[in-house]
């Protein structure tokens, strides 16, 4: 069991910073693990000798960079979160938005991020990896969340396959943020046979070893997607304006 730390006084200019930096800094070296209780606010600031606002502050910060989470009621209080993903969604989330990137931008870094994930997964893939990808080839299924599920597993299991668990967050975090495409999109507009082949190309790439031919497949994959999407959205818009224009003429005099 790791011993806890010996919380010493602040001396530093900002004071909320300093709790949260060194909150933080006791998360990542494992001192605090997931599920740990921390000391409440009223501890934390009279050890530490700064006002409750600040202390309050610093543990709010931690809590939007998702390390935190608080807990209501008797058996409450503020406890470590198990790190994943979803932090680096969240950030990646705020900087799509706040620098208008857009889909093009996204796709682009997805293809050239899982085309390494893909040649990595032919040199390093496990039996263990191609079995779990076999059990998500066949997409034909009833709803639309069952197949964004599995359509996505594919791509997390080759990243897993990497045997590179940073590429593996990086591409589960990127998966999060593609979903927001995805569902625009119905089952029905979805071509299910084209991606079952361009999924059992990656598969059998992986499974032979060949980096060359899975990252082919992987390209060929995320253009696919690509396009669908784009034609999708385009023939809606056109729908739309037609729609608006035949309305135009029907309530003219």
């Amino acid at each position: 069991m790791i011993k806890k730390p010996k919380f010493k006084p602040y001396k530093k200019s900002s004071a909320h910073r300093y709790v949260s930096q060194m909150l933080k800094d006791y998360i990542i070296t494992g001192v605090y693990s997931p599920g740990d209780r921390l000391p409440t606010e009223v501890e934390l600031s009279k050890t530490l000798g700064i006002s409750r606002a600040a202390t309050r502050e610093g543990l709010k910060e931690l809590e939007g960079l998702g390390l935190i989470s608080t807990v209501q009621g008797y058996r409450g209080g503020r406890f470590v979160k198990k790190i994943n993903s979803d932090i680096i969604v969240s950030g990646l989330d705020l900087l799509l938005k706040t620098q208008k990137v857009n889909f093009d931008e996204l796709m682009e870094a997805r293809k050239a991020i899982e085309c390494i994930t893909a040649r990595k997964a032919a040199l390093n893939r496990t039996s263990e990896n191609l079995e779990a990808m076999s059990k998500v080839l066949d997409l034909r299924v009833d709803s639309k969340e069952e197949f964004y599920k599995r359509n996505f597993e594919l791509h997390e299991i080759v990243a897993r396959a990497s045997q590179n668990m940073v590429l593996f967050y990086v591409i589960q975090a990127i998966r999060k943020l593609i979903y927001q495409t995805y569902s625009n999109l119905s089952l029905e507009e979805n071509d299910i046979e084209l991606v079952m082949r361009t999924h059992r190309a990656i598969y059998e790439a992986i499974k032979n070893r060949d980096p060359k031919e899975a990252e082919k497949a992987m390209v060929y994959d995320l253009e696919a997607y690509r396009e669908l999407y784009l034609n999708v959205i385009a023939k809606r818009v056109q729908e739309k304006s037609t729609a608006e224009e035949d309305l135009g003429k029907i309530e003219k005099p």
